[in-house]
């Protein structure tokens, strides 16, 4: 019996969630007769954009994501298409990840839409792994209305191809030890890091399935590919990472930039887009908990010379007023008649912690508490929705499409 056990326990079991079509299924939280139409997402909907996310009445014409949206449009011109709203889609995203941490400690984010899950000892809590990827997509719909695909394998890449074959809303596992005799009828492609030109050289060698490319051997494999060669070989074995990336390393600085439509030589003009910055950097500050020691203030002129001006802060703050305070101080040295092309702002020697006494820690706390409530509004929202009285001119514009 303790040999069975051991045996059971020799390898992990990786699940790989993939949210189907995400950028579309959020929309249609907020459009919900937009169901079962062709949509498009896409960065510029009136530009020369490019398809971000399509949903899978869409792609049913042959739309795909990457594709040039005049080339998408000629082939649905019926599809509905939306402006991209990369805060909204983050907002959900980050509430999904959420979720997940509630079924394993160990989640890596691959993506904004995808993530791996180490399931290894969790039967005792949810049942066997495809009764937990049931009711992890019962309650990923239940909870933020998004369909979502799961693969289940011993590694990380069997469950990511496992979760691209049970799409859209499905579940596929693939029992240990079956991984090889899983992807050997399947076209090369189906194993990551497979592209066209690969593909290509792989089909001139005779490998059109997965099984071909064992067949071919990792020597000449190697030969023809180098170390990659071998790494094809691998994957082809169905062998792949086990591990979870889980830690975040903190960032030592974040920061929003802005290049202008126009040159901006009103100095009110420059304060207000400084005020719109400093209003990002810090939602960017509280999201990660962490508080900036320095501010540095990024210039460009219209010949593109590129400069940078920085100030330290007596306390570390991530405070939207105290920011701005002493951005502006940083700002008011710049000659007020420069136009500027380029306008940014980042805050560095980042602190997860700082030092105060008993009063300032209980009047901060509660400063930071209606920020960060503020800033969950502004992802769902946007910027535009809440903003201080004095970028009301400024939000105007954008509204209107002006420089930005």
């Amino acid at each position: 019996m303790l040999k069975l056990f051991l045996m059971k326990r020799a390898f992990k079991i990786i699940a790989h969630l993939d949210l189907d079509c995400f950028f579309v299924s959020v929309e249609r939280i907020f459009h919900p007769e937009l169901k079962d139409k062709p949509v498009i997402v896409s960065g510029k909907p009136e530009g020369r954009g490019v398809v971000s996310s399509a949903s899978y009445e869409a792609r049913a014409y042959g739309v795909k994501n990457g594709m040039a949206l005049k080339q998408a449009k000629k082939l649905c011109p019926e599809a509905v298409v939306l402006p991209l709203q990369m805060e909204l889609y983050a907002y959900f995203s980050e509430q999904v990840f959420n979720l997940l941490k509630e079924f394993s400690p160990l989640v890596e984010e691959a993506s904004v839409d995808e993530a791996y899950l180490d399931l290894s000892g969790c039967e005792k809590l949810f049942g066997s792994p495809k009764k937990t990827a049931q009711l992890i997509q019962k309650t990923i719909k239940e909870k933020l209305a998004l369909p979502c695909s799961i693969g289940i394998g011993s590694n990380k890449l069997v469950a990511k191809v496992a979760s691209k074959l049970a799409k859209p809303e499905g579940i596929l596992e693939v029992p240990a030890g079956k991984e090889e005799e899983f992807l050997a009828e399947f076209p090369i492609d189906i194993l990551p890091g497979i592209g066209g030109k690969t593909k290509d050289r792989l089909q001139l060698l005779g490998a059109k399935k997965v099984k071909h490319l064992l067949s071919l051997g990792s020597k000449i494999l190697q030969e023809h590919f180098g170390k990659f060669g071998l790494e094809i070989y691998k994957r082809a074995q169905g062998l792949g990472e086990t591990e979870l990336v889980v830690e975040q390393v903190p960032p030592k600085s974040l920061g929003k930039e802005i290049t202008f439509d126009r040159d901006i030589f009103d100095p009110k003009e420059k304060e207000e887009w400084l005020y719109l910055l400093i209003l990002k950097l810090g939602i960017k500050l509280r999201e990660h908990n962490l508080y900036a020691q320095r501010l540095t203030l990024k210039f460009r002129s219209p010949d593109f010379t590129t400069w940078s001006r920085s100030i330290r802060l007596p306390t570390p703050s991530n405070q939207d007023k105290v920011l701005l305070a002493y951005a502006q101080k940083v700002l008011e040295r710049e000659n007020p008649s420069q136009p500027l092309r380029l306008l940014g702002v980042s805050g560095g020697d980042l602190v997860p912690i700082r030092q105060l006494d008993l009063f300032e820690q209980e009047k901060t706390a509660k400063q930071e508490q209606l920020l960060k409530a503020l800033d969950q509004l502004r992802k769902i929202y946007g910027i535009s929705s809440i903003y201080p009285a004095e970028l009301k001119e400024l939000i105007s514009q954008l509204k209107k499409g002006g420089a930005r």
